[in-house]
């Protein structure tokens, strides 16, 4: 994690009331937040708007933060809460949708059952996908993070790492391949 021990004193400014301090420190909660974020979503428009209603929320309740200390712990709860209430906000959708959609056929097909469906789809596929990525041995596992997650560039990969571009490239390379023969075998034994 990049050093950021100057939130308290943006902290201390937003708290002032201070528009400057409440800028830099919203831009420096999208740069941590963001990653962590789109690790859970995997959508970028919906990790968009949790960032959003998060930094709405850090702002309205930064007074009752009581420990400054405690504040990145503070700032991740309520980014975990915002993608729980988006979460459940879509199910109940999709399970009011199937149950007014599923009663209406048009030409013998059910609406209801297609969202279902691509809904049902998508879950096993990233079922499928995470299954293999837990597969990879943990350089591996750890280039897909950093490449596919975090979406870090290859110089960025290998300042982590400690090796080269090329050589981060190359890495990624061969984890891919092994990704993609983790995923052949998971198909065909499904």
């Amino acid at each position: 994690m990049s050093d950021d021990s100057g939130y308290i004193q943006f902290l201390a400014e937003a708290r002032s009331g201070d528009r400057t301090g409440m800028g830099r420190l919203a831009v420096l909660v999208l740069e941590r937040l963001r990653p962590f974020v789109f690790r859970m979503t995997l959508d970028h428009d919906a990790t968009e708007d949790i960032l959003q209603d998060t930094l709405l929320t850090m702002l309205c309740r930064l007074d009752a933060l009581r420990d400054d200390a405690r504040f990145w712990p503070w700032i991740y709860r309520i980014a975990w809460n915002r993608m729980q209430d988006r979460l459940r906000d879509r199910r109940l959708r999709s399970v009011h949708e199937a149950g007014l959609l599923g009663r209406r056929s048009v030409e013998g097909c059910w609406h209801g059952d297609a969202s279902l469906l691509d809904a049902e789809v998508r879950r096993e596929t990233l079922q499928q996908v995470s299954c293999a990525v837990s597969q990879l041995n943990c350089q591996q596992r750890d280039l897909v993070h950093l490449r596919c997650y975090d979406q870090l560039p290859y110089t960025e990969i290998a300042a982590r790492t400690r090796t080269t571009p090329g050589r981060a490239r190359v890495r990624f390379h061969r984890a891919k391949e092994s990704l993609r023969s983790q995923l052949a075998c998971c198909v065909i034994s499904s």
